[in-house]
């Protein structure tokens, strides 16, 4: 054979391996995806039971046994999490969703998480942050702050007395609207050997496992934070003293939205509260799909807020039949739907043949809020997901990403409106939580309440035919729409309960169901009287 022959017979073997290698990179990304999925559901309802077992039954030794099952669950979710991110990192699929946000808040969130693990094993956790900082940032905040919480978890873990400490400063960069944050972690933990410290940032691996063997992890933490600070082009180092502690160093480039100080940024964060800017947006045409009226009412009425004054669907062939004849501008679909549900709209709405009504924002509604959902919804081809219970904030944020800029009309309030109380008690709700959801507004929550009533005894009947009938399907989908409900009224234990029966349903627990579907219904309809009774009581008491 010629060299050259030879040559590209190496080239052609080269680039064969090479192929075989990807390939199995990928069946390996799509396998630790699928297996993670899988082992989710059963350990939602392992999370969820206990959950239930600590809502109904008061005893200490119950109470006891319940947490720890809790706690390894969640444990157990958390590596599974770490699993589906370091799968999507290296199959491409994880994406960065950059948004303005205010720093101080990355700080407040880190110290509120933190403050329980160094708490229980009795440490400090000091936060330094440079008041200098630019108040206002435009990035990623979510995976900043997971790289953060993950390096000062990790601190934790292995500092049994002293501190551990986060600061943060910046310097400028080239770019006159961009600053290079350096965030360092330090700590008073067992340090890591010299030799170690090139390992600390593999997949699966733990360094000096027999002092650590009792330390809980998948040691993938590290390995994803390295990955998601090069995903945005930053660089994380790691020095340590043996014995002593370490000290991790992230530098995260990040664009300024606002110089202001950080400061300062309380102080006029306090003074603005009284004048802040609202937006309204008048003439957007909205479209609200939910089979629950009781989660229609909630989400129209937060629109209200911004002047929006939308229309609604009770289904998904209600949706598309209203989506072919009007054009919109955003659409809030909910996901779990009988008949068609929410991703079959939006299927056959993006297959319209008139473009602009084809391509209309579709948003995702769905009480599904574990991480890494806002990517899978994408990936069906929504343009955006919204968590339940709904709140203000993220609907605006929304409205703002999503609206054409000309809908909108911004005006300043003087004054925050007065936060409205309401002298009622009900037994089984949370008044004040209910009220929150509806932004403090007393007769929109009454409203709700109102429907609540009107419709329960109906929904408690459906609910218990689909669990008499074995019609377990429909069953997941009413408790799905049950719990959201709850959740927006205040019904905490209802809410709880009827979680605990969409993930027996989902896991295929149908015994559960079976033996417990009648205590569902009981609550449901004993709350529903409830509410009832305080309502005739306060209708009374205002004539």
């Amino acid at each position: 054979m010629s060299p050259s022959k030879k040559s590209e017979q190496q080239n052609d073997d080269l680039l064969r391996k090479i192929e075989e290698l990807e390939e199995a990179n990928r069946s390996k990304n799509a396998f630790i995806a699928n297996i993670s999925h899988e082992i989710r559901t059963p350990m939602n309802a392992i999370s969820g039971f206990a959950e239930l077992l600590l809502q109904l039954d008061e005893s200490d030794q119950v109470n006891e046994y319940a947490s720890e099952i809790k706690g390894a669950a969640n444990n157990l979710l958390s590596i599974i999490n770490d699993l589906l991110d370091i799968s999507k990192i290296e199959s491409g699929r994880m994406e960065l969703v950059p948004v303005p946000y205010y720093l101080h808040y990355l700080f407040t969130d880190i110290e509120s998480v933190m403050s329980i693990p160094t708490g229980k094993k009795g440490i400090g956790f000091h936060i330094d942050a440079n008041p200098e900082l630019p108040s206002q940032l435009y990035g990623d905040i979510v995976r900043i702050r997971q790289i953060l919480t993950n390096i000062c978890n990790n601190a934790v873990k292995f500092t049994n007395e002293g501190y551990v400490r986060l600061s943060a400063t910046f310097s400028e960069t080239d770019d006159s609207d961009t600053v290079m944050l350096r965030f360092e972690v330090e700590d008073t933990g067992i340090g890591i050997r010299k030799e170690d410290l090139n390992l600390i940032f593999d997949k699966f691996r733990q360094v000096d496992m027999r002092l650590n063997r009792n330390v809980e992890g998948s040691g993938l933490g590290l390995s994803i934070c390295r990955q998601l600070t090069q995903l945005m082009n930053g660089t994380i180092e790691v020095t340590s003293e043996y014995g002593k502690g370490t000290r991790f160093i992230i530098n995260i480039p990040q664009k300024v939205m606002d110089r202001k100080k950080l400061s300062n940024y309380l102080v006029y964060h306090k003074q603005e509260e009284k004048k802040k800017s609202v937006i309204y947006a008048p003439s957007a045409r909205v479209l609200v799909v939910d089979d629950n009226p009781v989660n229609v009412k909630i989400l129209r009425g937060l629109l209200l807020h911004y002047e929006i004054d939308a229309d609604t669907a009770e289904g998904g062939e209600e949706a598309v039949k209203k989506a072919t004849e009007n054009t919109y501008d955003i659409i809030f679909m909910d996901h779990m739907m009988p008949g068609m549900n929410g991703e079959d709209a939006l299927n056959a709405i993006r297959a319209l043949p008139d473009k602009d009504k084809a391509s209309v924002p579709v948003i995702a509604v769905t009480a599904n809020a574990i991480r890494g959902m806002r990517d899978e919804y994408l990936r069906k081809g929504f343009t955006d997901y919204l968590s339940k219970p709904v709140e203000t904030p993220k609907i605006e944020q929304i409205l703002k990403d999503q609206l054409p800029p000309h809908l909108f009309v911004a005006m300043e309030e003087e004054e925050t409106p007065e936060q409205e109380e309401l002298d009622i008690e009900i037994e089984g709700i949370d008044v004040d939580a209910g009220l929150t959801k509806c932004d403090r507004n007393a007769r929109d929550y009454l409203d709700i309440l109102g429907i609540f009533t009107e419709y329960g005894p109906d929904k408690a009947t459906e609910i218990e035919s689909f669990a008499t009938s074995g019609d377990y399907e429909n069953y997941v989908i009413a408790v799905h729409s049950l719990k959201s409900v709850a959740a927006n009224i205040g019904a905490h234990q209802l809410f709880t309960m009827a979680k605990i029966h969409e993930i027996a349903g989902k896991s295929g627990n149908t015994g559960f169901i079976d033996s417990n579907y009648q205590k569902l219904v009981m609550l449901y309809r004993e709350i529903t009287a409830n509410i009832a009774k305080a309502l005739e009581e306060n209708s009374k008491k205002e004539q």
